[in-house]
């Protein structure tokens, strides 16, 4: 008998709410609930959940890991059918990837290590930049200090940075060492459950491209960030109120993610939370806003205490959304939707400053984004090791690796991009992305 052929609206439904989590790899439908308290990654997996799926599955399981993860999908999970074709994502062609895995391996054999060596690095400093940022909050709120405010705030960032490689699983080989380093998203004030569906998933799955990609769509309609969407006359000015805006983005932060998590949905991504899941989501959200607003102005006063907080959430905002915004906003970074996911990655972002550890160090890595997009999960120390075999790999298969000589000048090409966009007549492409079976969805 041949198997059943599922639409991404039935495979929607098995999202975890009724017990079931069915996800789309290559085109299967596989129901993943048994398999799921027996695997270390088992947050993954419910990220997979009632979604296409290939390239979370592929690109989490780097290396001669990817063949034995095939091999234990078809045997310890429940194959329930096919998806229909004409919802499955174009797969393109897989020679670009086989073959940059492929030199990524040998080139970190050759040295001697694996893609999550030193992680020790990134556990050592989460605990050295945790504890300056509570005794930052300690002078900050008990003194008004608003040194011990910017000091907090550049903390914050570097625990963005780290919580990204946590929630990355790029952290250690033990899940709990992983999973803790993520939840440095919630002692800055953030909900790493809306993180890892906005960008985890949807960003990562699909670098900009509108539709898909919720960072195309931030600050729409009073940004423009993606050639598709709909130009408005107050976009001529957006580099200069990106600037300005940027300043609060952690304050937008800690009041979107709490609409996000009573909707279910971020942007292009809906999801399904257990109830013990969002209450504990929420208490965060109350614990983090009575110990850093709460309580200072009880101490300080309402306005005092106020000012010191803004303060470091601006100085956060800038660091690090400052570093986020150069990698992605840049021309000519619209990657087409039938490549692999793979070249998509590449096609759809830049890197900055390659050539220097310091760079590499002061971005969370973040500079090397086009290796962390082929390999998300490795420790982001190792990307200056792999990233000449990644260019190689890119310009023997005639994909364009962009890389801009450092920080300034990346930041200049993001103004010159925004600005550009700011105009009607701005380059773009001319094709629209459908929404209809976006592997996003799960309603």
């Amino acid at each position: 008998m041949a198997p059943r052929t599922y639409t991404m609206e039935e495979v929607a439904r098995h999202d975890g709410r009724d017990g079931t989590y069915w996800t789309v790899v290559d085109g299967e439908v596989y129901d993943l609930g048994e398999f799921m308290p027996k695997h270390p990654g088992r947050g993954l997996l419910k990220l997979a959940a009632g979604r296409q799926a290939t390239p979370l599955f592929e690109s989490y399981h780097p290396g001669p890991s990817l063949e034995r993860a095939r091999r234990v999908l078809g045997r310890r999970t429940r194959h329930v059918g096919s998806l229909d074709p004409a919802e499955v994502l174009s797969r393109g062609n897989p020679t670009f990837f086989d073959d940059v895995q492929q030199r990524v391996a040998e080139r970190l054999r050759e040295r001697g290590l694996d893609y999550r060596s030193g992680g020790w690095i990134m556990a050592t400093e989460a605990v050295i930049v945790a504890s300056i940022y509570a005794v930052a909050w300690y002078f900050r709120a008990f003194d008004g200090s608003y040194l011990a405010a910017i000091v907090g705030g550049v903390m914050m960032a570097r625990m963005g940075f780290l919580m990204h490689s946590g929630n990355h699983a790029a952290v250690a080989r033990r899940s709990i060492r992983n999973r803790l380093c993520g939840l440095l998203m919630e002692y800055i004030g953030g909900s790493s459950i809306i993180w890892r569906h906005a960008h985890q998933f949807a960003h990562h799955g699909h670098p900009n491209i509108y539709g898909y990609d919720n960072d195309c769509e931030i600050g729409t309609p009073l940004l423009r960030f993606h050639p598709e969407i709909p130009h408005r006359p107050w976009h001529r000015i957006q580099h200069i109120g990106l600037a300005i805006g940027m300043s609060v983005g952690m304050v937008k932060w800690l009041v979107s993610d709490v609409t996000h998590l009573l909707r279910g949905r971020v942007v292009n991504a809906s999801f399904h939370l257990e109830r013990r899941t969002l209450t504990l989501a929420m208490l965060h959200k109350v614990a983090w806003g009575s110990v850093h607003l709460v309580l200072p102005m009880v101490v300080l006063g309402p306005l005092h205490g106020v000012l010191t907080t803004l303060v470091m959430l601006a100085i956060g905002s800038y660091y690090m959304e400052g570093i986020f915004i150069v990698n992605h906003l840049q021309k000519d970074l619209v990657p087409p939707n039938d490549r692999h996911w793979a070249e998509q990655q590449v096609m759809g972002t830049t890197n900055w400053g390659s050539a220097s550890r310091w760079s590499n160090f002061i971005s969370g890595g973040l500079n090397h984004q086009i290796e962390h997009h082929l390999f998300p999960s490795m420790a982001v120390h190792l990307y200056p090791v792999i990233a000449p075999v990644v260019r190689e790999a890119c310009e023997d298969h005639g994909i364009p690796y962009r890389s801009f000589r450092g920080f300034w000048p990346a930041l200049w090409g993001t103004i010159g991009f925004l600005h550009a966009l700011g105009w009607p007549k701005a380059a773009g492409v001319d094709r629209t992305v459908p929404r209809e079976g976006s592997s996003l969805s799960a309603e």
